[in-house]
């Protein structure tokens, strides 16, 4: 398979006060188009910082990033900004769902920032996989966990992104509505062919991955 992202010697650091914090510390390793990743690592590992270098929230301080070849982790704000809305999906812990709009709302507000035309097909496959059909018309606050995190799901996945990123999906969940999110994904890569790279503390909820790779005090093994 080939590499659909790509990080090289990626680094991160942070000034905090006159005292410069390293986060990642010269970080490597690609993910194949339709592979699913798992990077499992301690609070305060780096791993939340190199997803958001790969999800392009962040510039990284040196080092480069790609995606289906092309080079973004150096563009400005607005060009990686442009990439994360047509290219990249991603999963938040706490949903970060908009409590003005139901769930239906949440969902299409993603596509129409993307600039992608409506498709309603594909919306509907969404909706009767991740089962959020009865739920479309109830705010967040009318949702429960699991419910929310479905529709964070959604809203993900509606622009069709080469890359879904996943931060701590299951972070905010008691164990059942977690295994439900972690099957959808499962069934998200083996059935959808969706590249995902995953991040999370939980070794168990990272053993469905096709690959599992292992973060601390912001060094990779196991690329």
């Amino acid at each position: 398979m080939s590499a659909l992202a790509r990080a090289e010697n990626v680094t991160k650091v942070y000034p905090v006060g006159q005292v410069k914090v390293p986060a990642l510390r010269g970080v490597s390793l690609e993910v194949a188009a339709g592979e699913f990743v798992a990077l499992v690592g301690a609070s305060g590992s780096g791993k939340s910082t190199l997803l958001h270098i790969l999800a392009a929230l962040t510039q990284p301080t040196s080092g480069r990033v790609f995606l289906g070849g092309a080079e973004y982790g150096m563009l400005s704000d607005g060009a990686r900004t442009t990439i994360r809305r047509r290219d990249i999906g991603i999963i938040f812990q706490r949903f970060n769902l908009l409590p003005t709009l139901d769930a239906l709302g949440n969902i299409e507000i993603a596509r129409e920032i993307s600039g992608e035309p409506p498709d309603p097909v594909y919306l509907q496959r969404l909706v009767d996989l991740l089962g959020i059909g009865a739920r479309l018309e109830h705010r967040p606050s009318q949702l429960s966990g699991g419910e929310q995190q479905r529709v964070a799901i959604a809203r993900a996945l509606i622009h069709h992104p080469k890359l879904l990123l996943a931060d701590e999906p299951t972070g905010n969940l008691d164990s059942k509505n977690s295994q439900a999110v972690l099957d959808l994904l499962e069934r998200l890569n083996r059935d959808f062919g969706q590249t995902i790279f995953m991040i999370t503390h939980n070794i168990e909820a990272a053993g469905i991955a096709h690959r599992v790779l292992h973060m601390r005090d912001g060094l990779l093994a196991d690329a």
